[in-house]
């Protein structure tokens, strides 16, 4: 079964998250040939289609879990695609599924996922009045606000300015932003990438509620893999991971930052020098699930100054491999 709870930050607070992904056809973009480059989730999709029907019920299934659960809870609706896509979930689906979120108590945040160009200003604000005062956030794939990056190392299909325009329709509709970034594209060095982080970051910002920073672990099957298994691509170190929030909490207070590290010490991971990748990455949840700086303040280890090395040289994965 996809759909899993776990401890996650809940429209501001601590709290439990419960994930769905829902099997749906998945992403159009994958089933024309163009996926992106770091992406394997549409694979997975069902080869013959469920019925909407079925949707609706794998759907209440799911929230079987959250039965009796206090706290604010999320709900994270997954696709492995766009739940805006009328080709994955019907418009009258979608309006079901909100339509029984409303009526469950306990559920203080639902959030969706949408490529840029499917979000609708009478979608967002159809869903809006369904579920009254809940918080509600759409969230987009910007991935880099750099066009280049996002064309050359993701194959994302979406401009930044794509990305500013459904996220203005989002907040007239009456819905919030979670803007998705991607940590280390391909042909990035680390230090590049956390400058690209940054960056897009400070451009996104004036149209974000929530940042959720994606780091990148390496899926089957994808160009990245091809680029990995032949030593031509390092997944990010933690600690520049580290780097980022706390750069990001520090510069934008009022915004929640997000940051799940997937995979974090296994070699597909992100990873340090492994001795200390499991500590690290225990604190980035406890960071994102509380805001509180200090979990990543006062974290160390010795192999701090490999990786202040690398991020000052600014060397790419080619060259390490020469040290």
């Amino acid at each position: 079964m996809t759909f899993w709870m776990s401890e996650d930050n809940v429209a501001g607070k601590k709290g439990n998250a419960l994930y769905v992904i829902l099997p749906t056809i998945g992403c159009y973009r994958y089933r024309i040939g163009e996926a992106c480059y770091m992406c394997s989730y549409p694979a997975e999709a069902p080869k013959i289609p469920w019925s909407q029907e079925k949707l609706i019920q794998y759907f209440k299934k799911a929230l079987k879990k959250i039965e009796g659960k206090k706290g604010p809870i999320s709900v994270r609706i997954f696709t492995s695609g766009s739940f805006l896509d009328d080709g994955e979930v019907k418009p009258e689906t979608r309006r079901k599924i909100f339509s029984v979120l409303a009526e469950t108590e306990n559920v203080e945040e639902i959030v969706v996922e949408s490529r840029s160009e499917l979000v609708r200003y009478e979608t967002i604000k159809e869903l809006v009045e369904l579920i009254g005062d809940k918080y509600f956030e759409v969230a987009i794939g910007l991935e880099t606000a750099n066009d280049d990056v996002a064309d050359v190392g993701i194959n994302k299909g979406n401009t930044f300015e794509e990305f500013i325009k459904a996220s203005k329709i989002i907040k007239k509709a009456g819905a919030h932003v979670k803007t998705y970034l991607l940590f280390k594209p391909i042909f990035l060095s680390e230090s590049e990438a956390i400058r690209d982080l940054k960056e897009s970051i400070r451009k996104a910002a004036p149209y974000t509620d929530t940042f959720s920073i994606n780091i990148t672990n390496i899926q089957k099957g994808t160009t990245y893999e091809r680029l990995w298994e032949k030593g031509e691509y390092r997944t990010p170190w933690l600690w520049s991971v580290v780097d980022v929030l706390k750069w990001a909490k520090n510069t934008f207070p009022e915004k929640r930052i997000l940051s799940d590290p997937v995979g974090a010490g296994s070699k597909r991971g992100p990873h340090n020098c492994g001795k200390c990748d499991k500590m690290v990455a225990r604190v980035i949840r406890e960071f994102s699930n509380t805001q509180d700086l200090k979990y990543l303040e006062e974290i160390t280890h010795e192999c701090m100054e490999e990786w202040e090395y690398i991020v000052t040289e600014g060397l790419m994965d080619w060259q390490l491999q020469l040290l």
